[in-house]
C-alpha cells in the first residue's frame, strides 16, 4: 500500500535551513528532491516551491541555479543547492541519493502524461501534432512499456515503478497529485511550504500561487523565448518547433488524455497500472 497524505506533515530537520534561504550559497549537506515522472508537473512544482522561498520568478532560466536539474548538472558533480529536480525513480543509484532528506513527489494520471509525452515528443522532433496513427502507435508502446522506452532507457523506469519508488521511500515525501493541483493550488502550496519554509504566512501562499498560474507560465515562457535566455522553456536547439508554434506550456488540464483515448485505449491502459490507479485515487 502506498503512503497516504500524512507524510506531508513529517518534516525533516533541514526544513528550517531552506526557509528564508535567498539564493543558494554553498554546497548542502543534504538535500529535498522535487520528483515525478516526465509531463506530471515537475515545472509547475519548481515554480511553485522557487516563487515561494525566493519570491516572483521571471524566467525559467533562473530555475537552474535555484533548483538544479540533476539531469543537466551531471551525476558526478556535487549539489549547489538543497533543492534539486529529477525524473529518475528513486533507488541507490541515484545521484546525491545518499543525501536524501525529503522529497516533493508529483503524480499525475497516466492518461494525461501520455498525450503530455506525445506532444513532448513531437516538440523536439520540431514537428506538429503527427498523424492519428503515429498517436496510435504511442499510445500502444507507451502501455505495453507501462511509460515511455525512451525515459525507461534513460533510468526513470516505467510509471508505476517511477511512482512506486518515490511513494514507498523510507523519507519524508509530500505526495501532490496534479489533480489536486489544478483544482486547489493553495492547498498543495501549503504542503510544501510544510516542508520547506514552515510558518509561511498566508500572502505568501497566495503570492506564490498567483505567481505560478498556468497563464503566468505560459508569458514566462513566451518572454524567455523572446529574450532567448536558455532554461526549461528556451534551447537554442528547440528553434524549429518554436517556429512552428510547438510549445512546452500546451494545455495544462485534467482528463485531456482520456479523453483523446478510445474506450479500448483507456481500458488496456488501466489494466496496465491495475491497483496502482485505486491506490492513488484515480478509481
Amino acid at each position: 500500500m502506498l503512503p497516504n497524505d500524512d507524510a506531508q506533515s513529517r518534516v525533516p530537520g533541514r526544513a528550517d535551513s531552506i526557509a528564508g534561504m535567498s539564493a543558494p550559497s554553498s554546497v548542502p549537506d543534504q538535500v529535498t528532491w522535487i520528483a515525478s515522472y516526465p509531463k506530471s508537473g515537475n515545472t509547475w512544482v519548481r515554480f511553485l516551491t522557487c516563487n515561494l522561498l525566493f519570491g516572483r520568478q521571471e524566467s525559467a532560466a533562473s530555475l537552474a541555479t535555484l533548483v538544479p536539474d540533476v539531469h543537466e548538472t551531471g551525476a558526478g558533480e556535487r549539489p549547489t543547492a538543497p533543492l534539486l529536480k529529477t525524473h529518475f525513480a528513486f533507488s541507490p543509484m541515484l545521484p546525491h541519493a545518499r543525501q536524501t532528506a525529503a522529497a516533493i513527489y508529483v503524480v499525475r494520471h497516466p492518461a494525461d502524461v501520455l498525450v503530455s509525452n506525445y506532444f513532448y515528443s513531437q516538440r523536439s522532433q520540431g514537428s506538429g501534432a503527427g498523424s492519428p496513427a503515429d498517436f496510435a502507435r504511442y499510445v500502444d508502446s507507451f502501455t505495453e512499456h507501462r511509460g515511455d522506452p525512451r525515459w525507461i532507457e534513460l533510468g526513470m523506469g516505467s510509471w508505476a515503478d517511477n511512482v512506486r519508488s518515490w511513494l514507498a521511500a523510507d523519507f519524508p515525501v509530500v505526495r501532490l497529485r496534479y489533480e489536486d493541483l489544478v483544482e486547489d493550488p493553495a492547498t498543495g502550496c501549503r504542503a510544501i511550504a510544510r516542508l520547506v519554509r514552515p510558518g509561511s504566512a498566508p500572502h505568501e501562499i497566495l503570492s506564490a500561487v498567483e505567481n505560478s498560474s498556468f497563464e503566468r507560465m505560459r508569458q514566462i515562457e513566451r518572454a524567455d523565448i523572446r529574450a532567448r535566455r536558455v532554461g526549461i522553456f528556451y534551447k537554442p536547439y528547440l528553434q524549429p518547433s518554436f517556429d512552428a508554434g510547438i510549445r512546452f506550456m500546451r494545455r495544462g488540464v485534467v482528463g485531456d488524455g482520456r479523453a483523446r483515448l478510445s474506450a479500448a485505449q483507456r481500458d488496456r491502459l488501466n489494466a496496465a497500472f491495475g491497483t496502482l490507479l485505486q491506490d492513488l485515487g484515480y478509481s
